[in-house]
């Protein structure tokens, strides 16, 4: 069974990503992995082939930046990076995405167990996003995902789709899901996790891939560094252990974040309140489309 490894990396130093520790991470697990760098002019490409692995290769043609719309770009680029690879599966992370190195080591256990189960097409694997700092993660289920599909059988069929975030089957000129087995391997998700001033900036960087720059200066015409951190109210404390390879990248990115979990319900209240919340906000909107559509 050979598994390659993906990831999409423009210019990923100068905005924070840990893109060195995503791929060292890829790495664990893999046997190939493939980085799309597009056209990076920060020293995204050398801080890759610093690694020194003859297993990472980089792809480097431009972005198709006229297919921001609905960030369509990240899946034309997603999709090329796969079409680049040769293993019997892909597993797929964003560049700020690290997976632990005890669940790299039970992925690949795992893949060969699966690999003559005709009714799986890919494994989805857990999510925790760091919020502020390495510290503390979000603890909302609803507003930020619990899981996605990140490992797919390497088929032309199966393809990424909208901003990268989602696996589609095509079959007869139709896409419908993969067929997933949901594992309990881990993502450890570092997006939200860097000082301000630099989240404000991968921020707006991160934008380019959906808005033309007259809206992007629009849109954060008046948004000042410590507003980036605005999502508070569900945060929990981290109790486990980080990935090893996200050491020196956690303790370089601390700085004073006030998380206000002394001003949080207790986590049992809050969950009561998102569950009871939850059928009814489905209910406005099932009527809403019921409504429209009549129209």
């Amino acid at each position: 069974m050979k598994l390659s490894g993906i990831t999409l990396a423009s210019e990923a130093v100068s905005n924070g990503y840990p893109v060195v520790e995503c791929v060292r991470s890829l790495l664990l697990a893999c046997d190939e992995v493939m980085v799309n760098v597009g056209d990076s002019a920060d020293g995204t490409r050398e801080a890759v082939l610093g690694i020194g692995s003859p297993k990472v290769a980089l792809l480097e043609e431009p972005w198709d930046m006229d297919l921001r719309e609905k960030g369509l770009v990240l899946s034309q680029e997603t999709n090329r990076a796969m079409r680049a690879c040769g293993g019997d599966w892909i597993l797929y992370l964003q560049a700020d995405e690290i997976m632990h190195e005890d669940d790299a080591a039970a992925l690949r256990g795992l893949l060969e167990r699966l690999a003559r189960r005709e009714s799986v097409d890919g494994v989805s694997l857990k999510y925790l996003h760091f919020y502020g700092t390495a510290d503390y993660f979000q603890d909302h289920f609803l507003k930020w995902y619990t899981r996605a599909v990140r490992v797919v059988r390497n088929e032309s069929c199966i393809v990424s789709v909208g901003d990268a975030l989602k696996f589609r089957k095509v079959s007869g000129g139709r896409a419908a899901r993969v067929r997933e087995y949901r594992s309990k391997l881990r993502v450890y998700h570092y997006g939200w996790a860097r000082r301000p001033e630099v989240m404000l900036k991968k921020q707006k960087h991160l934008d380019r891939f959906w808005h033309d720059d007259v809206s992007l200066r629009e849109k954060y015409r008046e948004t000042r560094e410590r507003e980036i951190y605005a999502d508070l109210g569900n945060l929990g404390k981290f109790e486990g252990s980080h990935p090893a390879v996200m050491r020196e990248w956690i303790e370089a990115n601390r700085w004073d974040f006030d998380p206000m979990t002394g001003k949080q319900p207790p986590r049992w209240v809050r969950l009561m309140g998102i569950i009871l919340i939850h059928p009814i906000r489905k209910a406005v909107v099932k009527f809403w489309r019921g409504l429209t559509k009549s129209r």
